[in-house]
């Protein structure tokens, strides 16, 4: 289950910013079904409609893991994937250590509380969920440590309180990934484009990040939301692009396609040799002629298809990346417990350096309470994407 420390990362050529021959690095969501999404657990598997989560007990075994998943319609189908990614993951690797405590409820209560103090006094191991930021904040505020180590059902873009990691990566992670290979092909002067109303926090944490992967943010150009006078929002921002050879483009609204030709053309930023985008981006932008030669990095799914038609067989759908993250939760668990014990799942050796690999990718819970996750490179080419750099063997 733990993965291995990797050394190394593939150089790319260096690519003009002008016309197709620009470079974005682009994060795709991770449906199974091979969707675009504009967060990481958008994409819904294909097959019958599932059933209501309740709640309900699986395995009988002593390491007892609580999974908090909510009832609103709205979030029934993410929680059913969850739920049965969950199961599937303690029939393939529980063995007989493992029983699943499944409770659901509406997002908008208060129960998180009174079911993370409820685990706690039952001697839970491990916390799976709940689903939403405000219900972890709540969690954050109504109770105290020591409580069992929380894998929240969230994105990475609000940091969990003690002990509390999130499931899911979103945009700065993927940038981050682009800036890492972007710096290690000596762009290392990085300006950050992004919508105004961007949110501070994730603005403070892609310019903490680009500095941790060795290069320096020499500005942030913000344009309007709406699209209108970009050009001239651009033109303002002259002596931060001329100083750059990296851009940062962070933004999914109807500008985005405008921002993109209008970078493209190469008015502006005739230094800028890479440029990193996100999931954010609308897939549709793939077919653009100013799309063609981009890059794209995503999370690998290379290990879902293990799973995947004994998932399709069981529960009569295509599993989505929401049941992959159910099963990962599970996997970790159960990989912890069955190499030391019943007593393993400590925050020591879930925020181990090296990580974790299953369904999901290589991926890793770093003490701040944050996931980080290792992906894939590609490149767009007439539509479809080109592996250019591998996600890797570990950290």
């Amino acid at each position: 289950m733990q993965d291995h420390v990797c050394d190394g990362v593939a150089r790319p050529g260096r690519v003009s910013l002008k016309g197709v021959a620009r470079a974005f690095l682009l994060m795709a969501c991770v449906g199974l079904a091979g969707c675009q999404a504009s967060n990481l657990g958008d994409g819904l598997g294909e097959g019958s409609a599932p059933s209501p989560v309740s709640n309900s007990t699986y395995g009988n075994g002593p390491v007892k893991i609580a999974v908090l998943l909510p009832s609103d319609p709205d979030m029934r189908v993410k929680a059913a994937d969850i739920a049965d990614g969950a199961r599937m993951a303690l029939d393939d690797l529980g063995d007989g250590q493992l029983m699943l405590d499944i409770r659901a409820f509406r997002s908008g209560s208060t129960q998180a509380v009174a079911e993370v103090r409820a685990a706690s006094a039952a001697g839970v191991k491990m916390i799976i969920g709940p689903a939403t930021n405000a219900e972890v904040s709540r969690i954050i505020s109504g109770t105290t440590p020591p409580r069992p180590p929380i894998l929240a059902l969230i994105a990475n873009n609000s940091a969990g309180g003690s002990n509390i990691w999130p499931l899911y990566g979103d945009a700065i992670d993927s940038a981050l990934e682009g800036v890492g290979v972007a710096v290690a092909a000596k762009q290392k002067n990085i300006v950050v484009v992004h919508e105004a109303g961007f949110p501070a926090e994730n603005l403070l944490r892609l310019r903490e990040g680009i500095r941790i992967k060795g290069g320096t943010t020499v500005g942030f150009v913000p344009y309007p939301a709406n699209g209108k006078n970009l050009s001239a929002a651009f033109a303002n921002a002259t002596p931060v692009f001329s100083k750059a050879n990296t851009i940062v483009l962070l933004g999914g609204g109807e500008a985005i396609g405008q921002v993109i030709d209008i970078l493209a053309a190469g008015e502006f930023g005739k230094s800028i040799a890479t440029a990193i985008a996100t999931s954010l981006i609308p897939e549709e932008i793939y077919k653009r002629p100013s799309a063609q030669g981009l890059m794209v990095a995503i999370p690998s799914t290379a290990s879902v298809r293990v799973i995947s038609e004994r998932f399709k067989a069981k529960f009569g759908r295509t599993p989505s990346y929401d049941a992959a993250i159910g099963y990962d939760a599970v996997a970790v668990a159960a990989g912890l417990v069955r190499t030391g014990g019943p007593d393993s799942i400590t925050v020591a050796n879930l925020t181990s350096t090296q990580g974790f690999r299953a369904a999901t990718g290589l991926f890793r819970f770093r003490p701040d309470g944050r996931i980080e996750r290792r992906m894939i490179v590609h490149r767009i080419e007439d539509g479809s994407l080109k592996v250019i750099q591998e996600e890797g063997s570990g950290f």
